[in-house]
């Protein structure tokens, strides 16, 4: 038990030590997001029921954690609140991790290569400081496999509590994501998959049939409900919610995407331990059942659905799943080949976690990164493999947020152009969080309606291409880097040939 304490210890200090590292970087992408709808709950006094009713104010994402997170950005703001709750998550997921190993594996001492594993990679580490939901998703989905497998072998005084713990755990996953609804027929399928087994050890299947059944219809119909528009606290629609998004009908062409980025998100947590998925023991203890009734549907739910295929953060409930097979699989191994397994997966984590969590080592280590962009719709934007580990994105967002802290004069007009990601979402978070000086004067607006007066004044167009002839026909323009320019009216206009191209 000491043991296991002290690899506990040292995890969750590693997640620490992850966040503290990472906390300075500026946030990117649906963090700007999170970060807008916590603070409209902060102004609507911490209800959360007027930002669920408007999607303008939600972005139709799921209420759940810019809800958890509003105190600690009214406190915080959204940086550093969002991050102190998106490192809770990953520290619950590392507990999560625990519960499970608990449940399912056979060894003794077994609890810890699990925990490893699981939890020691660059994605889980990016996720102590991510500002994303997806942690605190896959602590809970984690919790209700092993709630589910405790429930179907475990002795019938403990149903009544294990049910309404796993409707509560439901409930709150929903929140959070919206595809935790993929979590009722995995549970209903677990448990029916164990039941000739409890009839055969004399446990009761008519007191798990009413009490798991009965949690499972409350989290039915709060899903029901939220459809229907009659919950206040969950709209299952629009593009941050992801239920319109799917699309089965280009099924035939998405499937393969998901079915990579899965493949890929596994072999970056596990790579040499994969192997011990093929050894026998690894599927037995209920194993084989878990994976099929919870993993193989998880992804299957995920098929049609179109942002899957650069996203391996969603694969991430998938890890203990797999650690506690590769653990059971391991138990017989020779002990000179679970030593170099070992080494061989601490060293490559090791790496790869420092890689994509340093800022310091990312910047040194990027010019010889290979480009993994992949233009996978026709005619849409490239898109990375790795896009889920972020710190390019992180380091361009402080790129050019120091080039403006740096070039703007006090005082200045620094117009910000078409910064239109989830509509509004990412405006004024940055100044808020003083990302960017106060002394600074920010204008948010669209090139179609973008008509300075100022005589100097600077712009930063979101896009990667700028306005460059539109820019020119203003005055004279000068490229300050990272997409920034300074446009100075009263030296006479310029032609885009005269602009040099700008730096990144």
């Amino acid at each position: 038990m000491r043991r296991l304490a002290l690899h506990l210890a040292v995890l969750a200090a590693l997640l620490v030590a992850a966040f503290l590292v990472g906390r300075g970087q500026p946030l990117v992408r649906n963090g700007l997001v999170y970060a807008s709808a916590a603070q409209h709950v902060v102004e609507a006094g911490f209800d959360p029921r007027p930002v669920v009713a408007d999607s303008r104010l939600s972005y139709d994402k799921p209420i759940g954690f810019a809800w958890l997170a509003a105190p600690w950005v009214a406190w915080l703001g959204g940086h550093d609140g969002l991050r102190v709750v998106s490192l809770a998550g990953t520290l619950a997921y590392l507990a999560a991790s625990l519960f499970l190993a608990l449940t399912f594996v056979q060894r003794s001492g077994g609890e810890v290569g699990l925990l490893w594993l699981a939890c020691f990679g660059p994605l889980v580490l990016y996720q102590a400081w991510s500002a994303h939901p997806d942690s605190w998703f896959a602590a809970l989905f984690t919790v209700a496999v092993a709630l589910t497998q405790r429930l179907a072998v475990g002795d019938d005084r403990a149903v009544p509590r294990r049910s309404i713990a796993l409707c509560v755990v439901l409930l709150l996953a929903f929140l959070l994501k919206n595809y935790a609804l993929i979590l009722v027929p995995s549970c209903a399928l677990h448990l029916a998959l164990h039941v000739r087994a409890m009839r055969r050890e004399g446990r009761s299947v008519a007191r798990r049939v009413a009490w798991s059944g009965g949690a499972l219809a409350i989290v039915a119909a709060f899903v029901v409900a939220a459809r229907l528009g009659w919950n206040p606290l969950s709209r299952l629609e629009g593009e941050g919610g992801g239920a319109d998004q799917y699309a089965f009908a280009q099924i035939g062409s998405i499937w393969w995407k998901t079915l990579a980025q899965c493949g890929l998100a596994i072999a970056l947590q596990l790579h040499v331990a994969l192997p011990l998925l093929a050894r026998r023991d690894a599927w037995r203890g209920g194993m084989a059942g878990a994976l099929l009734t919870f993993g193989a549907v998880y992804v299957a739910g995920l098929l049609p659905f179109p942002t899957a295929f650069y996203n391996m953060r969603y694969f991430m409930p998938l890890f203990p799943l797999l650690a506690a097979a590769i653990v059971n699989g391991a138990e017989r191994l020779a002990p000179r080949a679970r030593v170099a397994t070992t080494a061989a997966f601490v060293a490559l984590n090791g790496a790869t976690a420092l890689l994509f969590n340093v800022p310091a080592l990312f910047d040194r280590a990027r010019p010889w990164l290979p480009d993994t962009k992949v233009e996978w719709l026709a005619g849409g934007p490239s898109l990375a493999l790795l896009d889920n580990l972020r710190m390019e994105l992180h380091r361009d967002q402080a790129a050019w947020l120091d080039a403006a802290n740096r070039e703007v004069e006090p005082g200045g007009v620094l117009y910000l152009l078409d910064v239109v990601y989830y509509r509004d979402a990412q405006q004024h978070v940055f100044e808020r969080d003083r990302f960017l000086r106060r002394d600074l004067v920010t204008r948010y607006v669209s090139r179609r309606d973008f008509a300075p007066t100022e005589a100097r004044f600077w712009v930063w167009s979101y896009p990667s291409q700028p306005p460059l002839e539109l820019l020119a026909s203003l005055g004279r323009v000068t490229p300050l880097g990272n997409r920034l320019f300074r446009v100075e009216r009263d030296a006479g206009a310029t032609s885009p040939d005269d602009v040099a191209a700008p730096k990144k």
